[in-house]
């Protein structure tokens, strides 16, 4: 029986994981997957009702980390991973994305000599002052199996002197498990004020990167922007904990809320904020996820962040890059919207419901039959 160790710390995280995980779990009986929880994301919306979306257990492995910062974080996590290591043979360590436990993961099962794979290999934007960048770096690094979900991932990698036989051209499995959940998403019941403004084909925005949220004069741009919406259309506005925090701080929650067309909400789940974005009529947002469904579910989306590690959905998507400080931008974004009308859709290489089959087989032909010697 060959062992698996699933790592992940945060909700984007367990997106990525859940394919794979129930590939695994109805296709390969000779695989055990087992499932380790860091904790970094332990309260953002990882309530029962997360897993119960996603069908999955609960965590073999529950850590619980609790960091001090980026750094603090890695180590404490290192050491938790580390202990699981010591107590549990595994063949092959897999993380997913570009978090804290992505890193922590790959550098103790690269020490530890055990196998690493790495889901979402080969992205990059170029930009060392993201934490994310570091993280996604130092993992493709160390890691013996690279997953791309993107033909940039492909050249970047390359680019990177990696040798052909370690990457292997996937797909993204966060849409797969977008398409998988569909039926889910599409009927989940939305209330109250939420579905008051889905009826109504709202801009939809979401913030968080500390870029944005952390420097004053960039979240009065942000809040100015929002109501620059407003005034002609609804807003949502699924407000992050961190960010919520900011705006208290600097004065601007309370002005957000007494707009009668912003309607802000706690984070919502994942099926309620897929339902939610797949009727908007534009989404704002500086996330690297929301990227990429808003341009599988044609939705245009407007990044405001000076790059992306996802160009895929520059090119091919529904995405543009804006600086927040865009002079225009309500004009640019409305020639952005007039364009995606105009235009055919533009389908994205393996962007489908087989990723986790195409990384399943990756496991069985490149880990199994031809093991990492040492």
């Amino acid at each position: 029986m060959m062992k698996l160790l699933l790592i992940a710390g945060t909700r984007p995280n367990f997106i990525k994981l859940a394919p794979l995980y129930h590939r695994i779990k109805n296709e390969a009986p000779d695989i055990r997957p087992y499932i380790c929880h860091t904790g970094q994301h332990f309260d953002f919306n990882m309530s029962d009702i997360f897993w119960q979306n996603l069908e999955l257990p609960s965590p073999d492995f529950q850590l619980n980390i609790k960091g001090d910062g980026v750094v603090d974080t890695i180590g404490k996590t290192i050491l938790g991973i580390n202990e699981i290591i010591r107590k549990e043979a595994f063949n092959l360590v897999v993380v997913f994305g570009d978090v804290n436990a992505t890193a922590a993961g790959a550098i103790v099962g690269s020490q530890s000599r055990i196998p690493v794979m790495h889901v979402e290999a080969g992205l990059r934007s170029f930009d060392r002052d993201m934490p994310e960048e570091i993280n996604r770096v130092i993992t493709d690094h160390i890691s013996d199996y690279l997953m791309v979900s993107e033909p940039s991932g492909i050249k970047n990698l390359e680019h990177e002197g990696f040798p052909r036989n370690k990457v292997f051209m996937v797909g993204n499995i966060m849409i797969e498990c977008l398409l998988r959940t569909r039926p889910h998403w599409e009927s989940i019941p939305l209330k109250g004020d939420i579905l008051s403004f889905y009826e109504k084909k709202p801009v939809v925005a979401t913030f968080h990167r500390p870029e944005n949220v952390d420097n004053p004069t960039t979240l009065h741009r942000m809040a100015d922007i929002l109501q620059s919406y407003s005034k002609t259309q609804p807003v949502v506005f699924p407000v992050h904990p961190r960010t919520k925090a900011r705006l208290e701080q600097h004065g601007l929650f309370q002005r957000l809320v007494d707009d009668h067309n912003i309607l802000i909400t706690q984070p919502m789940s994942y099926f309620e904020f897929l339902r939610l974005v797949s009727n908007a009529s534009l989404v704002i947002t500086d996330s690297g996820g929301v990227q990429e469904e808003t341009s599988f579910l044609r939705i245009p989306c407007v990044t405001f962040r000076k790059n992306t590690e996802r160009p895929v959905t520059v090119e091919l998507g529904t995405n543009k890059m804006m600086s927040i400080f865009e002079e225009n931008y309500l004009e640019k974004i409305e020639e952005h919207i007039a364009g995606l009308r105009q235009s055919p859709r533009k389908d994205i290489p393996l962007w489908d419901d087989s990723v986790s089959r195409r990384i399943l087989d990756t496991i069985r032909q490149a880990v199994i039959l031809q093991p990492k010697t040492v």
